[in-house]
């Protein structure tokens, strides 16, 4: 059976309940709008790219690969991320069809704020940015890791959720939305994966194709990205997946057994 963190544990329920509190006090004030103007001008920073390429890691492109030098190391983390990030998806898109909530861009004046990088388009509640972050936070979180790199993935995951008001793409409330919405879901992967046997070599080696096929995806397919973070697209990918050689050849191995402890 995988080990989990607690329900009685703060890494389950603290993070997640601060993102709720936030996400209710901001609605009930009415500053959602002036929050993300004194924000965005706060966090203005040149060059711009510094928050283009943050804010490139919310990419669910790129938080994939982030999981692949665990790759035949922790089938729990690569099982319980890929179902929450199924989970969190499903989600995020429902969610905007049903809010149809504008981004920043097409409610304010262009002098009002700074908007980096691409033009965003689409809906605006919740941020699918922050929730994929979130999502792979939650997973550090949920599953045994030491405390200190579940602390710098959690404060690399508020990062990137601010980097979403910082370009000008998102309001306050869509990324706290979005950070409820990737731990929760993390939380239901991490739940599910108990019961799926993501234990098993072909589930490991479907996953692991996947993860491969993204790295390929983001590369080489990829061309709506901003280019002022185009060769941090190509270069963490490939980083990734050079961490990842050793324990793609153990489980791509012939003799490879039907499961792994």
């Amino acid at each position: 059976m995988i080990k989990t963190t607690p329900l009685a544990s703060p890494w389950t329920w603290a993070v997640p309940l601060v993102g709720l509190l936030l996400f209710i006090l901001i609605g009930l004030s009415g500053l959602n709008h002036a929050l993300f103007l004194t924000m965005n001008h706060w966090l203005f920073l040149k060059p711009e790219a510094i928050w283009i390429n943050v804010t490139l890691f919310g990419d669910a492109g790129m938080v994939l690969v982030l999981a692949l030098p665990f790759v035949d190391r922790r089938p729990d983390l690569i099982g319980s991320g890929l179902l929450a990030g199924v989970i969190a998806a499903v989600v995020v898109n429902a969610a905007k069809e049903f809010f149809l909530i504008d981004r920043p861009p097409a409610v304010l004046a262009v002098e009002q704020f700074h908007q980096l990088g691409n033009r965003f388009g689409g809906t605006s509640f919740p941020s699918g940015h922050t929730a994929a972050i979130f999502v792979f936070a939650g997973i550090f979180a949920l599953l045994p890791f030491p405390n200190r790199l579940r602390v710098g993935v959690l404060l690399f995951a508020a990062l990137v959720g601010i980097s979403r008001i910082a370009v000008g793409a998102h309001w306050p409330m869509d990324v706290t939305a979005g950070l409820v919405v990737g731990w929760a879901s993390a939380f239901v992967g991490v739940q599910l994966v108990k019961w799926l046997r993501g234990e098993y070599v072909w589930a490991q080696r479907g996953a692991a194709l996947f993860l491969i096929f993204t790295v390929y995806y983001l590369i080489f397919l990829h061309h709506d990205g901003d280019r002022q973070a185009r060769l941090l697209e190509i270069s963490v990918p490939l980083l990734c997946l050079a961490l990842a050689l050793p324990g793609i050849i153990r489980l791509f191995r012939p003799g490879t057994r039907d499961s792994v402890a």
